[in-house]
């Protein structure tokens, strides 16, 4: 019988209904629908024919039929270093908790988005806990046609774990990955560390303080923040243009400290730019504390961008990073791998500079 009956009586269209619809072969339908064509071969009418019977009869694959006929899941997986994951719940009251869970939302929605394109289902699966990597790595080759994997930091170990998986894998970090089944999308923090600095500069501030996140350091994606400073300032070539940098924690409070202290050694500065998501709200409170006004007296920039830059009075320049897109594109380009088994070429995204009150230059309106 080629038609089925749902659980609320309606017919379910089949596969056998489009052979017919189109005029050609079950197996015909299911190599054209699936993308199959090895040892297979099929004329640009047919196809078309098979397309045009799907789309009239509204005809919808079903997960396990197409998995029999194909050997795939239709699932990926999105997996991110869940840190901190346990029983306690999430801590609201700490800025920069509150910002990685944001974070965390861009970053599923936008594999979602491609995912849901594709009609693969998407598997969440996070690292934290007793459960170790190669654990999860393990149950992905298992579960799923492959993975998108966030790593905010080149770690070496980690990296080699991730691309150790016997499946496909995109990962979305600092550092391009190379190899047959690997994929990678990341961010040209070079830019944006000279673009910041440069619109800074730009804007008229000649000392500055660069302030590092204490934690973060030593991460590829500072360093090459910090490079793009150098080069933008290396570029003006101005005599009177000079920076200095200092480490402070993400504790509002003790940075804010920490900065007034450097302040007092160094001397006051014309402009700040901050290279952590959550610091420049410690420096416009220390600014404040000694009597410096915000945009007037000293220009601040920030990175990592987010809806509380323009909450702030005044509102904070910063640089948005296309978190959600990374990992749309992240997600695209590992479906590209699933279906074509061809690895796509490294993909390097540009941040965007949103500029606000704080940095505005009287001079310039």
């Amino acid at each position: 019988m080629a038609g089925q009956k749902t659980k609320s009586g309606k017919r379910r269209v089949t596969i056998m209904d489009v052979a017919k619809e189109a005029g050609v072969s079950i197996a015909a339908v299911s190599r054209i629908l699936n993308n199959s064509y090895e040892g297979f071969s099929a004329r640009e009418e047919t196809k078309q024919r098979v397309y045009a019977a799907v789309k009239k009869l509204n005809y919808v694959a079903s997960r396990a039929a197409v998995r029999l006929a194909t050997g795939k899941t239709q699932a990926i997986a999105f997996c991110y270093p869940g840190h901190g994951i346990g029983d306690t719940a999430i801590d609201t009251s700490q800025i920069s908790t509150v910002f990685g869970q944001f974070d965390h939302m861009l970053q599923v929605h936008g594999v979602a988005r491609a995912a849901n394109s594709a009609r693969y289902d998407l598997v969440l699966m996070m690292r934290g806990g007793e459960r170790t990597l190669e654990q999860l790595l393990t149950q992905a080759q298992e579960t799923v046609d492959g993975i998108i994997y966030v790593q905010p930091e080149a770690d070496k170990k980690i990296m080699k774990k991730v691309v150790s998986a016997e499946i496909p894998v995109a990962i979305v970090g600092p550092a391009p990955v190379e190899g047959d089944n690997f994929c990678s999308v990341r961010v040209d923090e070079f830019t944006a560390g000279r673009m910041a600095m440069g619109h800074l500069i730009v804007a008229g501030s000649r000392r500055v303080i660069v302030a590092v996140p204490e934690a973060l350091v030593h991460e590829t994606a500072i360093q090459d923040r910090l490079e793009g400073v150098k080069i933008a300032v290396k570029t003006f070539s101005d005599p009177a243009l000079g920076f200095d940098v200092v480490q402070l924690p993400y504790d509002m409070d003790v940075a804010k400290s920490k900065l007034i202290s450097h302040i007092g050694k160094w001397g006051k500065p014309d402009g700040v730019l901050t290279l952590g998501g959550v610091l420049p709200f410690a420096v416009m409170q220390a600014l404040e504390s000694e009597g410096l006004l915000v945009p007037d007296d000293v220009k601040v920039v920030g990175f990592d961008e987010n809806p509380m830059y323009q909450l702030h009075s005044p509102p904070i320049t910063g640089i948005r990073y296309p978190i959600e897109e990374m990992c749309r594109k992240a997600a695209e380009i590992l479906l590209e791998r699933i279906k074509s088994g061809k690895t796509p070429e490294p993909v390097l995204m540009t941040p965007k500079m949103i500029a606000r009150k704080s940095s505005e230059a009287s001079f310039l309106f």
